[in-house]
């Protein structure tokens, strides 16, 4: 481990341990607070020099928050985040890394489908009329048998997801159509393979496997139409919990932008490989610059999902905070504190005092 590395994890311990401890006085300060509300034994002026501890605590438990997370970006990433267009462009939808995806497809079929080369086809999929909506994929390829394979990234959350991906299926089979009576609906199989960085809500699963079925029986009817999703936010497992191959992928595709080593290249050999491809010293001056710009609207994208969910908490909080005063000041007036020290108190006017 370099220097810099231990400066960091030295750090980071001391701001959690520091971050722990205060959460652990502020839940016993809250508790306090609770009791107080209900025996309502002490002077108000303790309660209120308490609220401002408790209030305090929590000022400062943010600051620690925000310090964690500016010792997290300290640390400069050796791996590409996958999870960038061109990161997942250059581990897989490429010619010099084909055999990574190969890999990963046959890990997510094992024993019911195995590709043995793979041709990149023409991501671009128009409609057939001039008002119609065409299809761009993130990868679309094909097995020697004509077997076709949809791949899609997709970063941020999006309604109806599941719908889309069933469209871009639909695209691919209705695209086998022929013209003429000699065409006899023999069709190729079409699998979609997405990969979500966001829970989609339509499950509690990290991997969703939708085939048409009998209802009844539920047993398949038909193998050309499959979709696999996976859900990287519901992968929780440890480096230490993985034992299949999938997991190996989820494993380090979901850490990789936080590793300085790849895991499990003693279990999985073409893990070397997508080290190699992974690292961004690696790259040549274009690949750094397309993916650096790709990284750039990644983390623009991120901060403005950040900011729309922290203005709504802050809204949220104003909220509580208002609903907070409301009830310490019903309280204080109950037991019979002055209408002036409960201005005092809480800022309030007389007129809403009094309309308690």
């Amino acid at each position: 481990m370099g220097i810099f590395s231990k400066i960091h994890a030295y750090v980071l311990i001391k701001t959690r341990r520091e971050f722990i401890h205060l959460r652990r006085l502020l839940m016993q300060t809250r508790r306090l607070l609770e009791i107080l509300e209900i025996g309502c034994f002490v002077t108000m002026n303790f309660y209120f020099y308490l609220l401002i501890f408790y209030l305090f605590l929590n000022l400062h438990i943010l600051l620690l928050g925000q310090n964690i997370l500016r010792t997290f970006s300290m640390k400069k990433s050796v791996f590409i985040n996958p999870f960038v267009d061109r990161g997942f462009k250059i581990l897989f939808g490429q010619e010099s890394s084909k055999e990574l995806l190969i890999e990963l497809i046959n890990d997510l079929l094992e024993g019911e489908h195995h590709v043995e080369d793979l041709s990149y086809m023409d991501k671009e999929n128009p409609s057939e009329t001039t008002d119609g909506r065409g299809v761009i994929f993130d990868l679309l390829c094909k097995d020697w048998d004509g077997t076709i394979f949809i791949v899609e990234l997709q970063n941020a959350r999006q309604d109806y997801f599941y719908e889309r991906a069933l469209y871009y299926l639909c695209r691919m089979i209705a695209s086998q159509g022929e013209k003429g009576e000699s065409w006899k609906f023999k069709l190729v199989p079409v699998y979609g393979i997405f990969l979500l960085n966001f829970k989609s809500g339509e499950t509690d699963k990290v991997r969703t496997d939708l085939v048409i079925a009998d209802r009844e029986t539920g047993e398949q009817k038909g193998r050309n139409f499959r979709e696999i999703f996976i859900e990287f936010p519901l992968f929780n497992k440890t480096e230490a919990e993985c034992k299949t191959p999938l997991d190996y992928w989820l494993y380090n595709l979901k850490h990789m932008e936080q590793l300085e080593h790849l895991s499990f290249k003693g279990q999985k050999a073409l893990f070397n490989r997508l080290e190699e491809l992974a690292r961004i010293a690696n790259m040549n001056k274009k690949e750094r610059a397309e993916y650096e710009a790709a990284l750039k609207i990644y983390r623009d994208n991120e901060n403005v999902v950040t900011t729309a969910r922290r203005e709504g908490k802050e809204e949220g909080i104003a909220i509580g905070e208002e609903r907070g005063v409301l009830k310490t000041a019903r309280l204080m007036k109950q037991n019979g504190a002055s209408v002036e020290f409960i201005k005092q108190c809480t800022g309030m006017t007389e007129e809403e005092i009094k309309n308690l």
